[in-house]
């Protein structure tokens, strides 16, 4: 068995604080240090404005409205209320909110962190630690500002529950089945299709304990949490789920692409990380290795409990989102089953004399890739650079151009474009829209929708290989109805490229 290395400081207990820390500040040092209108630029996500957007509406008292105009629960709740929270005590403004949320993300790494640390610290000690280091910072998308980096957080810290309070004895003890019972709620209202693992613990539980009252402290916070969730949507808005999934659930048929998506999710530069297929390898390895470090059966447990919920969750967006893709806040569960595995083979790797430092140095070799690549994130500010430069700089322009009052709507790359300029911008693709836009979209009555929201202009990130075109497919995503938009004969009011490829293009619909 191994046994975690106690009172000395290992080369690997420093490497694993160094690379963890080092990368906290350099983020958090890049969003403050960045001027405006580029702060945006150092998370590396359209999504995030979504959240921004919505929340400092909410925030300021406006409601849960992206554009200003229409409202809206197209979001994730607990990372949508732990937003707005923060912005409506501290008061701040876009600015403000890009920096409040970095501080936000660096407060939920240090917590993801000091969690894998704990594990490790009875598990597969400080070289276990640095390898599921080495596998947290490439996968987890930690800087994106979505909800991701929460959901992490809350499943480290039930994964140490089961762990330290041993959960899954035959007679466990009553208060951390209910400390269990309460992270599964905020997982499930974090990520709503974590709701799996409230199945999957349930079943797990039942079979180890063998107790409906110990399985129902397990699941029903999760239950009630989800029903009220529900009911306050449907009271509300009228739809007791969220738009942003109705929205990837229009159309027809099976999206098989997205087994391929999951599987070869993600590069690191040029090379492909395969994050699907390095998820059950790993998780293969990691099985077969186990027995040699302490706790190995609720290890073994918690992988296959973790890969099972993420192998789910993607069966069900094959099912249900037919023509979406993937994005790697659908892999929260896959993450933390990969750094799991990767704990588990650091720490059986560990006695082996050459492993430790090959570890140490991957991990530091990470931490000089990635700190380098989210230092420079920020500097590329031509508008041409990238599609977030573009949306900056189109932004800009609309604040100076056009009239007061204006009201834009666009599909794909909206957020960026959205945070960039003072005017309402409808988002097209449904997402962060409301269920009056998504019917008026089935029944083919889209534009009129639109006119009645005043819409004055017509915004457009063409992607790639696609012509400009008077008539366009919107939204891009999808095999669902598509808006009746007619713009031919319409003049354009602004156009830039993004790196001589693509083109974003204003008309103006008046």
């Amino acid at each position: 068995m191994i046994a975690p290395p106690r009172g000395r400081v290992s080369a690997a207990a420093v490497v694993f604080w160094a690379v963890g820390v080092g990368l906290g500040a350099v983020k958090l040092v890049t969003v403050v240090a960045t001027p405006d209108p580029w702060k945006l630029l150092a998370f590396g996500s359209d999504d995030v404005h979504y959240y921004l957007l919505t929340a400092l509406h909410a925030a300021a008292g406006d409601g849960s409205t992206f554009d200003g105009l229409q409202p809206t629960n197209g979001y994730q709740p607990l990372w949508f209320l732990l937003l707005t929270g923060l912005f409506r005590v501290l008061g701040v403004d876009r600015s403000g909110a890009l920096v409040v949320t970095m501080v936000l993300l660096v407060v939920l790494w240090a917590l993801a962190l000091w969690l894998v640390w704990r594990i490790a610290a009875v598990t597969a000690g400080p070289v276990g630690a640095v390898a599921a280091l080495v596998m947290l910072l490439p996968h987890a998308r930690w800087w994106g500002g979505c909800e991701n980096a929460l959901v992490a957080v809350l499943l480290l810290a039930l994964v140490d529950v089961v762990l330290r309070r041993r959960l899954l004895d035959r007679v466990p003890d009553v208060g951390s089945v209910r400390v269990a019972g309460v992270l599964l709620a905020l997982l499930a209202l974090g990520r709503l299709d974590c709701a799996v693992l409230v199945g999957l613990f349930a079943l797990v539980g039942w079979w180890r304990w063998r107790s409906v009252r110990l399985v129902s402290f397990l699941v029903v916070p999760a239950v009630v949490s989800l029903v009220v969730y529900a009911g306050v949507n449907e009271v509300l808005l009228g739809s007791a789920l969220p738009v942003s999934g109705l929205a990837k659930q229009l159309g027809s048929g099976e999206n098989w692409a997205a087994l391929g998506q999951f599987l070869l999710y993600g590069s690191l530069g040029p090379l492909p990380m395969c994050f699907g297929l390095t998820v059950l390898v790993l998780a293969v390895v990691a099985w077969v290795v186990a027995p040699g470090v302490p706790r190995a059966a609720e290890l073994r447990a918690l992988i296959v409990l973790l890969v099972l919920a993420q192998l789910i969750q993607v069966a069900w967006y094959v099912v249900t989102t037919p023509g979406w893709e993937l994005q790697s806040w659908y892999f929260s569960t896959g993450t933390v089953a990969l750094v799991l595995s990767a704990l588990v083979i650091g720490g059986r790797l560990s006695s082996l004399r050459f492993a430790a430092p090959v570890v140490v140095g991957l991990a530091v070799l990470m931490l000089a890739v990635f700190a380098g690549k989210e230092a420079v994130q920020v500097l590329p500010r031509d508008p041409s650079s990238s599609p977030y430069t573009r949306d900056i700089d189109a932004g800009q322009w609309a604040d100076r151009t056009l009239p007061p009052g204006s009201v834009l709507a666009m599909g794909d790359w909206a957020g960026s474009f959205a945070f960039s300029t003072q005017h309402p911008v409808v988002q097209l693709e449904g997402l962060v829209g409301s269920p009056q836009y998504l019917a008026a979209l089935q029944a083919g009555r889209g534009a009129e929708y639109l006119r009645s929201l005043g819409v004055d202009y017509y915004v457009r990130l063409l992607h790639p290989g696609e012509p400009l075109s008077c008539r366009p497919a919107e939204p891009w995503f999808g095999n669902g109805p598509k808006l009746d938009l007619d713009l031919c004969g319409r003049p354009i009011v602004y156009r830039g490229d993004v790196r001589g490829a693509i083109d974003l293009v204003v008309w103006d619909l008046r």
